[in-house]
């Protein structure tokens, strides 16, 4: 019996028998050890955590998108077409102080036009006094003239910058830069006022030293005929008779 048990254990059937066994043993214990590493998964849980992070994700980006308007909401105007008209004034402003005219930048205007046109005085000198105030007419036409000559020179300036304000109407961006393009307008307006006062008051002293030079013309005038007139009807004074007779010589 013991031989028949030795010869079964020396045989190759038995040998192989017993090494499948150790592999299937050897597989499961790996098994065992592989199955004991595997993480849990809970796919529910899975979707609802992707969603959450997806709807994160969609704020943060409106979140950017709205910081980014903010941002462009308070950006400046690039480069606001602004212009200075400083120097057209003062050069206006010296033109009408020039003392051959009577305009209204002269600091004793009234005096030296009561001077130039007395009005109700007679001629003193009717050469002297008139051309006296035919210069001084013309002149203060001259210099309203060149005053306007000197607007003119900025007038395709203004045009250019009308034109920069409305090529920039359809690009700005934000309320930031239409409040300053506005405020651009706005200001170019009250420029455009003072300039048309300055050129305003220029014509209303060249209209009043004109019309005044008519009147007061036809006034003294008058006033020196007048003068005239009362001197050859006052009574003349009676002075020393004279004697007209011729004595003959002895």
């Amino acid at each position: 019996m013991s031989t028949m048990n030795s010869s079964i254990n020396r045989s190759p059937l038995s040998r192989f028998a017993k090494s499948a066994a150790l592999g299937a043993l050897a597989v499961m214990v790996a098994a065992s050890h592989a199955r004991a590493q595997f993480v849990v998964l809970d796919p529910a849980n899975l979707a609802r955590s992707v969603l959450h992070y997806a709807r994160r994700l969609e704020q943060f980006d409106l979140q950017k998108k709205q910081y980014e308007q903010q941002i462009a909401a308070m950006r400046k105007l690039p480069n606001p077409p602004w212009r200075s008209i400083s120097q057209t004034v003062m050069q206006l402003q010296a033109l009408m102080a020039d003392g051959r005219a009577l305009a209204y930048q002269l600091a004793n205007l009234e005096a030296q036009f009561r001077a130039t046109f007395p009005v109700d005085r007679s001629f003193r000198d009717w050469s002297t006094e008139r051309r006296n105030q035919a210069q001084r007419t013309v002149a203060t036409m001259e210099t309203v003239l060149a005053g306007a000559h000197q607007q003119a020179q900025s007038f395709d300036d203004g045009l250019q910058r009308i034109a920069q304000i409305k090529s920039r109407v359809g690009s700005v961006e934000g309320h930031e830069g239409a409040l300053e393009l506005q405020n651009t307008a706005t200001v170019f307006s009250a420029e455009e006022l003072v300039l048309l006062r300055q050129a305003l008051m220029a014509q209303t002293s060249m209209q009043a030293v004109y019309y005044a030079d008519r009147v007061n013309t036809e006034a003294q005038q008058a006033a020196t005929i007048d003068e005239r007139l009362n001197g050859l009807s006052a009574p003349s004074q009676r002075g020393r008779s004279i004697s007209l007779r011729v004595d003959r010589p002895q």
